[in-house]
């Protein structure tokens, strides 16, 4: 099945987050009380849609991102320990309704920015799907190296069935 990326930006309906309670190490939720942050009123990041395999995936556009898993749209020069704004492949959300997908655009701030992140749509997509092809054979060979150091705080581990990397129940 052909990848391909919706590069429209966009935010996740309210509905989302009714029907997808608990995502663990998503942005916005807290592993203490299991839910997430704001209740009803959940701030929403800007998206970018990206199909894979036949699955649909949000990855959020995240400001002060630290690690490599990631496309940069806006560097961050001032400190040393942020790469900058960008889109955060480990924060993907699968999305199973495209109702869950608001119609309401989400503008960056910087214009440059989002017309940059326009051309960007192939690179974008063949580093995604790298990021999660290694991560479903690091599952699958149980290799706790790279999951514990490259895959710590992913939101891939809510969707191992989806993945192909558990049998669903039968029940």
């Amino acid at each position: 099945m052909e990848n391909r990326i919706l590069m429209e930006l966009r935010k996740l309906d309210n509905t989302f987050y009714q029907h997808n309670p608990v995502v663990h190490e998503a942005l916005d939720f807290d592993a203490r009380s299991n839910s997430w942050l704001g209740g009803d009123k959940i701030r929403g990041h800007g998206i970018v849609q990206i199909q894979l395999n036949g699955l649909t995936f949000a990855i959020p556009v995240r400001s002060h991102i630290r690690h490599d898993d990631c496309h940069i749209i806006e560097r961050d020069t001032s400190r040393n320990d942020v790469r900058g704004m960008g889109l955060d492949y480990s924060k993907a959300m699968l999305i199973t309704d495209p109702s869950y997908v608001s119609t309401e655009v989400f503008l960056l701030k910087s214009k440059k920015a989002a017309k940059d992140l326009l051309s960007k749509e192939s690179h974008i997509t063949k580093q995604f799907s790298k990021y999660v092809a290694r991560y479903v054979e690091a599952v699958r060979k149980n290799d706790t190296n790279i999951l514990r150091r490259d895959y710590r705080f992913t939101t891939l581990i809510n969707y191992h069935t989806e993945l192909g990397l558990t049998v669903p129940s039968t029940e």
